[in-house]
């Protein structure tokens, strides 16, 4: 007797067993990490929720409008600019400038630099609006075959990509103007 009913109540453990992996369950797919705006913010914060996000930098510069700080990135260093219209973040820009380095070494670090912050940005905000990013001022056929670096410098050529989103107008921006290249990621709330 005691025999029969150990052998009932493992008749029905194991009934119980096979009855709950039989269940469908909903396959669990997690939320995406939410991409900001601009950089670590997004529109409509105000100064110090800028401040709080940034950390642990501190600005380099703050006044009414206008937040400051300097960024280290693996392939460059970027100088990321908010700016504010009634403390509200409407507009942001990091930019790289060469400055008084050697321009033949620092150029090809700079267009690397474009490639490699190109690369992030589609990961983070899908493809660009045009798929090519060399974009001719000047297409004389007698400096086409010149390396990009010279034909940047002499404003024939400049990189150039564009994002939109629902929220933002973004574009990354490689160029030669005054004397200096610029490496500049800009974005813009829609509507502000």
């Amino acid at each position: 007797m005691i025999k029969k009913g150990i052998f009932l109540l493992l008749t029905v453990i194991l009934f119980i067993n096979i009855s709950a992996c039989n269940t469908t369950q909903e396959p669990y797919f997690p939320e995406p990490p939410k991409v900001n705006d601009f950089m670590v913010a997004d529109w409509g914060m105000n100064k110090a929720k800028v401040q709080k996000a940034q950390l642990p930098e501190q600005e380099i510069y703050a006044d009414e409008t206008t937040m400051v700080y300097e960024i280290v990135k693996e392939y460059d260093t970027f100088q990321v600019y908010y700016y504010f219209t009634d403390d509200s973040l409407v507009l942001g820009e990091a930019r790289v400038e060469m400055g008084t380095e050697v321009w033949s070494k620092r150029v090809p670090e700079m267009i690397s630099s474009y490639d490699l912050f190109r690369k992030e940005l589609i990961e983070l905000y899908g493809d660009t609006l045009e798929e090519e990013y060399r974009v001719w001022l000047d297409k004389d056929p007698e400096y086409i075959e010149d390396s990009d670096m010279h034909n940047l410098y002499y404003q024939r050529l400049e990189y150039l990509s564009e994002w939109e989103t629902d929220d933002s107008l973004m574009s990354l921006r490689l160029y030669y103007m005054n004397r200096d290249f610029k490496l500049v990621f800009q974005a813009s709330m829609k509507g502000a």
